[in-house]
């Protein structure tokens, strides 16, 4: 459990968007500077006064609680990550496919709309009910990344969504992610962008009763997944990277972008948000 000061949070995006602005635009970065300093004049005023119990929670028991405000829920990640997803699997064929680590299916929901026949494995109970209520017919299975309950060389294309950030070590979960693919099969595999990691971001989420929580995100850079990627024989096709825009901005913002409009944007506009890879298992 920690502690967290809202006021950290605020500040650390003016600091941000200072060091941004602080030799490309020096006066929007002093602007940025003087904007920040009024707010410090009154530190534990609300809502920057305020402290938050925050859990620090596990894979199943994080997503678990998440499970009923998952889909309602505005997410400045889902918000960039699902039409770049979307857009890659529309340019495939339609066949057998798996959603590993599907949550609440949402990629699952658009991959049975194309067309597909599909799997959807998870680690959360919670999740796969949410899932079946909207895909009852569809083969959707517990099981985690690590240990796919599928045999070898079955789909057609995985995707795998905001998943890895949650693995320790990239190798194993790509492995397995590879086993499962028929050879010249493809794999959309998208997730948390590293940078976003590195500079505090996490999977925050606020369950259907209203209490926070987070569970704990890894920063992979892009040589750590090439070199998973190449130790399990894929080949990568594409990589893309898409950014915050306005409306993830105020997402991201945590409800406090109408207190500093110009603080949020400064830090975070134009970042990339997502990393997402199409991938081949070379033909036998």
């Amino acid at each position: 459990m920690s502690r967290a000061h809202v006021a950290n949070f605020f500040v650390g995006m003016a600091g941000l968007a200072i060091l941004r602005n602080w030799l490309r635009e020096p006066d929007v970065a002093s602007a940025r500077f003087d904007e920040l300093k009024g707010f410090l004049a009154t530190p534990d005023s609300p809502p920057l006064g305020m402290r938050l119990d925050i859990p620090h929670e596990e894979v199943e028991s994080g997503y678990g609680r998440w499970a009923g405000a998952y889909d309602s829920a505005a997410n400045p990640l889902i918000r960039v990550e699902q039409p770049a997803v979307r857009a890659l699997i529309d340019a495939l064929p339609t066949g057998t496919a798996l959603d590993a680590a599907c949550g609440t299916g949402r990629h699952a929901r658009y991959l049975h709309a194309r067309g597909h026949r599909v799997f959807g494995i998870d680690a959360s109970p919670a999740m796969l009910d949410v899932a079946r209520q909207a895909l009852p017919d569809a083969d959707l299975r517990l099981g985690n990344l690590t240990a796919l309950p599928l045999e070898d060389a079955s789909v057609d294309l995985v995707v795998c969504s905001l998943a890895l950030t949650h693995c320790e070590r990239l190798g194993p979960p790509i492995a397995e992610l590879a086993r499962v693919v028929r050879p010249g099969g493809r794999l959309v595999v998208s997730d948390f962008h590293p940078l976003q990691i590195l500079i505090g971001g996490s999977a925050f989420f606020v369950d259907a009763d209203g209490r926070p929580g987070h569970v704990r995100s890894y920063a992979h850079l892009h040589e750590d997944y090439l070199a998973a990627f190449a130790a399990a024989g894929l080949a990568v096709r594409r990589c893309l990277e898409p950014r915050l825009d306005d409306e993830a901005v105020a997402m991201a913002s945590g409800g406090l972008m109408p207190l500093a409009p110009e603080i949020f944007r400064g830090a975070l506009l134009g970042l990339p948000e997502a990393l997402v890879w199409e991938l081949a298992r070379a033909p036998s």
